[in-house]
């Protein structure tokens, strides 16, 4: 991954395939590695950009604290060096704050966004708690015990594991207690109906710690589609990679069909998942108590 000058810090990044773009954002104390069998996947028809976020991965850590404000606008700079005018979003997790804030901020930089197990606030007890612990470990400097219990919660294979390991090494603990800190302090749960943009939610549908969020946002964003996937708990995007890769990649074909863009393949049967009318279109049915 080359490294890019944003803000006065390198960021490291990854550009990979052709056509809409689609940037992944990742959530505190993991890198832009975790995407990477989704990226594989939507960079055979898109332009893909994986980003690490600063003190995060292999980019430089700042002076400055992390602010969700500032995580969106460093995505904005680096599309700007990178000459992409407009992209669509892919987030994970806590990696949906900066998401929406982007797409609040720069509504006309941001097509819309698929939140993979995504929140409009830290604010489930479950939640909350894992973030704290994750501050907590963090201010001891425990990096290696949080690098190898995400990546042993994520890895699907031992190569798998050591590559988040290693990525999740080289970050700084400091600026990983900064973006926790920034996520509990953060809401964009009474902004939802300003973001007009198409907003995909996937969820597995074992998911016991971010399915129960998955209420508001359907609530308060006025252009929404949702999947759950069946048999799958949290980790969308490794253990889930395939099957995410299908939604994403036809909900994408649907807009730009209705939005005139011209279609690079025959393949409508992936999904019909897009706009308002379909709010509630899922894979399974669900029911709307959560439990």
């Amino acid at each position: 991954m080359p490294l890019l000058h944003v803000s006065g810090i390198r960021l490291h990044y990854h550009v990979q395939g052709e056509g809409t773009p689609v940037v992944f954002l990742h959530p505190p104390c993991m890198g832009s590695r975790v995407f990477t069998y989704l990226r594989n996947d939507l960079a055979r028809d898109h332009r893909t950009l994986m980003l690490d976020l600063r003190g995060h991965g292999r980019s430089d850590s700042s002076a400055h604290p992390i602010t969700i404000p500032m995580l969106a606008e460093d995505l904005c700079r680096t599309m700007d060096a990178l000459d992409i005018p407009s992209a669509f979003l892919c987030s994970y997790a806590l990696g949906s704050l900066p998401a929406l804030e982007a797409m609040l901020a720069h509504p006309d930089r941001f097509r819309g966004a698929a939140l993979l197990s995504g929140i409009a606030q830290a604010g489930g007890s479950r939640i909350r708690l894992m973030a704290k612990a994750g501050m907590a470990a963090a201010s001891l400097r425990a990096q290696e015990l949080i690098s190898l219990t995400d990546s042993w919660r994520h890895a699907d294979s031992p190569e798998t594991f050591r590559n988040l390991r290693a990525e999740g090494a080289a970050g700084d603990p400091a600026k990983w207690r900064e973006y926790l800190s920034a996520c509990l302090q953060y809401s964009a749960s009474d902004r939802l109906w300003f973001i007009k943009q198409p907003v995909l939610l996937l969820y597995g549908e074992k998911d016991r710690v971010f399915l129960p969020a998955a209420r508001d946002l359907r609530q308060g964003l006025t252009n929404v589609s949702a999947a759950w996937i069946p048999g799958v708990r949290h980790t969308l995007p490794v253990h889930s990679a395939a099957t995410v890769g299908k939604l994403i990649r036809g909900w994408i074909e649907a807009l730009d069909e209705r939005q005139g863009e011209p279609k690079r393949r025959n393949d409508r049967s992936r999904i019909g998942l897009a706009g308002e009318s379909d709010r509630d279109t899922d894979p399974r049915p669900h029911p709307d108590g959560y439990r």
